[in-house]
């Protein structure tokens, strides 16, 4: 980084380890500085990524049966049945876990939707969505100048029922891409934009469900648009069409 904030300044504020005032200095910060906010959104999925690895190594039954007599002193003769029993019990363990794997295959690596809607309760637990917090369309899109290497779309939709009350820099499938807040009533909607050069797009208006929230996704104009909320379907439905879906 070639700000003079380090990146140990960057994981205290991911960490909520700043004080208010140190916190809210920052932000104005992250509103000029690319580096940074770069550097935020790079931490954030390498955050992700760790969590929903599966790091753990799991040795072949034959290469744990070899590491235990390498690391055990030669046993004397009359313990040789105890060997065998330890020998039984770890073939009776193996046997047990591969029938497990048949019935409980491994889980799935998880899909777009299930990272933008991680993203969407990131951000609720966060207890601030937004990066720039405004109403005014006219003050969200031009913070993302030099964030991105695009210009989203920023529509404020209050007098048709969804205020827009800021947006934020989030990263999905190594990309940084916008996020847009929304609401509509007491609820949250974050949507996600992104061009579809980035390959992560599908095709027309769709919509699926994760966790209990619901999302919507559908391309136009060359820009893919994830809106993910636990609002009604219909409302997302009717935000996307007023947001230009087909």
């Amino acid at each position: 980084m070639s700000c003079p904030h380090t990146e140990q300044e960057v994981a205290a504020y991911l960490d909520g380890e700043l004080d208010l005032t140190s916190a809210l200095a920052f932000e104005r910060h992250l509103e000029e500085c690319p580096d940074c906010a770069r550097a935020l959104a790079a931490q954030r999925a390498l955050r992700e990524a760790i969590a929903a690895a599966d790091l753990r190594f799991r040795p072949a039954p034959d290469l744990a049966r070899r590491l235990r007599r390498a690391a055990e002193p030669e046993a004397p003769r009359w313990a040789s049945w105890r060997g065998l029993q330890a020998v039984a019990a770890l073939l009776l363990v193996a046997v047990a876990s591969w029938s497990l794997g048949r019935v409980w295959p491994p889980r799935p690596a998880p899909d777009l939707a299930d990272e933008v809607v991680a993203s969407h309760v990131r951000s609720l637990l966060a207890g601030h969505p937004a990066d720039v917090a405004s109403t005014d369309q006219h003050t969200v899109k031009p913070w993302f100048a030099g964030k991105l290497d695009y210009s989203p779309t920023v529509i404020d939709l209050a007098n048709r029922g969804f205020p827009l009350t800021g947006g934020r820099l989030d990263y999905l499938d190594h990309h940084a891409v916008a996020a847009l807040i929304y609401r509509a009533d007491r609820h949250v909607i974050n949507v996600f934009t992104w061009p579809t050069a980035y390959g992560m797009d599908g095709s027309g208006l769709s919509a699926t469900s994760r966790q209990g929230f619901h999302v919507v996704h559908w391309t136009r104009g060359g820009m893919t648009w994830w809106a993910v909320s636990d609002a009604s379907e219909d409302r997302l439905r009717q935000l996307a069409r007023l947001l230009g879906a087909p």
